[in-house]
């Protein structure tokens, strides 16, 4: 199995919008991760909202226990499939991130989220480029948000005796494109896609189904993609990710 150490597997952010931290948006407030917890308040794996307080900008949710992952396995890929499917299947409206109002994302298109990355990328990146112009077409008619994690990686991950056991931190969530939260993880995993795969055993499981599709890989990879140039990902990682899709 694959070993990650989760010192190097996550990257931090500032919500000063100065320098290059990531601004900050409604979906960071409490009040809004109040809603998502009630959204999945009947999901096994999320944790269960037991206070708000809006006015004293604090909640209480539930204790996971468990550790993080760092010790990828086919078994808790599958479980963690089984789950993003169904936090997949909670609608959302508009894209992006959440807006003043829950539910509601701050862009009429799910392109605006990616233009400005994609568009500032320097002369040697053009394989990234020419991934980006691959998939505009999708991301400018892309018209069925979902609820979004935002981050599946180790340290939102909790495995207790070899199988998941909960999914954290979900101040990052936001309306769009499911396969997102799979192109993180695709990342996280150091661009193995045997990984993906597995999840796919899980995700697909009500549809009788158990892989990804050729279109699915490939805005999976872009997903990445984004990721690994928002994080500044090694190099290494992002030409696994420039490489031919495995079958």
């Amino acid at each position: 199995p694959l070993k990650i150490d989760p010192s190097k597997a996550s990257s931090d952010f500032k919500l000063n919008s100065n320098d290059n931290s990531m601004p900050y948006y409604p979906m960071h407030r409490v009040g809004h991760q109040a809603w998502v917890l009630e959204s999945l308040k009947n999901q096994r794996f999320s944790p269960k909202l037991l206070v708000l307080n809006a006015e004293k900008n604090y909640l209480i949710e539930s204790y996971i226990s468990g550790q993080t992952l760092n010790e990828c396995s086919p078994e808790i890929c599958k479980e963690l499939g089984e789950f993003l499917h169904s936090l997949h299947s909670i609608k959302m409206k508009q894209f992006g991130y959440m807006s003043e109002e829950p539910g509601v994302g701050v862009f009429l298109s799910w392109l605006t989220m990616f233009e400005t990355e994609f568009n500032n990328l320097n002369e040697n990146q053009y394989q990234l480029k020419e991934i980006y112009l691959s998939i505009i077409p999708y991301l400018t008619v892309f018209s069925n948000p979902v609820l979004v994690h935002g981050d599946i990686s180790s340290e939102n991950i909790r495995v207790l005796n070899g199988h998941l056991n909960g999914v954290i931190d979900y101040a990052d969530c936001l309306c769009g494109d499911g396969l997102y939260d799979i192109g993180r993880f695709l990342l996280f995993v150091k661009a193995e896609w045997k990984y993906v795969n597995a999840i796919a055993q899980g995700y697909k499981l009500l549809d009788n189904e158990k892989s990804w599709t050729k279109n699915e890989k490939q805005r999976i990879r872009f997903y990445a993609c984004y990721f690994a140039l928002w994080m500044e990902s090694d190099n290494e990682i992002i030409e696994k990710l420039l490489m031919p899709i495995p079958d």
